[in-house]
């Protein structure tokens, strides 16, 4: 594959946020007790992982690295709660709820990188925040007390946890892009003893969940951790919105649920504020880094 090949990038991150949008509509569609689905989702997703580090029989391959540092495998633990926390997510809020407070976690990474890690945050990221803050405070304020309010703090604990594996990623020197599926086995390891039942009631839920962990997610989330090799971060973030856009309009178009007006009002706000924020970020990048890929490191 050529080493200057953006084109090749938007494939491979159109593609992987195309798949990502799909996750919400099958976990909708598995409609299992949400123990049993975040620990076959999991479960599946870390043995993906496995089976691809053992069909490379080279622990030097940089697959390896989430499992070679004490780092990498606090950064996949992160993963693994932001995927528990994901499903539960989905079992008790609605889908645009969900994914629009999802979607703040790179702007939370931000302000966690200038606590924790010393860095300069723009002018520009932090007018990007405060514009996510105040769309999810648009989704969030009206539910206060309602049903929905726990599913809410599920998002955004999805949110945080996934800023934190952000934020630490930036100290880790090893690829990962293993580092979801693994977290997910390892979600699945702490999960297993609060299982109400291993099994699903219909064939259908089986087959989603098969569909779900083996193959959309270890894919899905291969190539959006592909694509930054092709494609600066920030171009790659305006792909990952695709998620936030898509997926409520799957789950309206096959299952028939709405998102409510504060719901798509304040994914508006958010999803536009990341838009601007990848655009302004892009296109502070030196004109080489904008047209030319990072060369692989295998």
């Amino acid at each position: 594959m050529p080493v200057d090949s953006p084109r090749t990038g938007v494939a491979v991150a159109f593609a992987g946020a195309l798949l990502l949008s799909l996750d919400t509509l099958l976990l909708r569609g598995i409609d299992g007790h949400f123990l049993t689905v975040a620990f076959w989702r999991g479960l599946l997703m870390g043995l993906s992982a496995m089976l691809f580090m053992l069909l490379l029989r080279r622990r030097r391959h940089p697959a390896f690295g989430p499992v070679r540092s004490p780092g990498g495998l606090a950064v996949a633990g992160l993963y693994g709660l932001a995927s528990v926390f994901f499903v539960l997510g989905v079992a008790f809020t609605s889908v645009a709820n969900l994914l629009v407070i999802v979607a703040t976690a790179p702007l939370w990474a931000a302000l966690a990188s200038s606590l924790f890690l010393r860095e300069v945050i723009a002018s520009s990221t932090w007018v990007a925040m405060a514009c996510g803050l105040a769309g999810v405070c648009v989704v969030v304020l009206p539910g206060l007390g309602a049903s929905h309010a726990a599913g809410d703090a599920f998002a955004l604990a999805t949110a945080l946890c996934m800023a934190g594996a952000f934020t630490m990623s930036r100290r880790v020197q090893e690829p990962l892009g293993l580092a979801p599926s693994l977290g997910g086995g390892m979600s699945a390891i702490v999960l297993a003893p609060f299982v109400p039942a291993f099994g699903f009631e219909t064939r259908d839920q089986t087959v989603l969940m098969a569909l779900e962990g083996a193959a959309l997610m270890p894919v899905a989330l291969g190539l959006v951790a592909l694509a930054p090799r092709y494609l600066p971060a920030p171009q790659v973030g305006l792909f990952l919105l695709l998620e936030t856009a898509l997926g409520p309009l799957w789950v309206w178009l096959f299952i028939g649920e709405t998102p409510s007006a504060n719901a798509a009002l304040g994914g508006v706000v958010v999803v536009s504020a990341l838009a601007v924020h990848s655009l302004l970020c892009l296109r502070s990048l030196p004109r080489d880094l904008r047209t030319r890929n990072v060369p692989d490191p295998d």
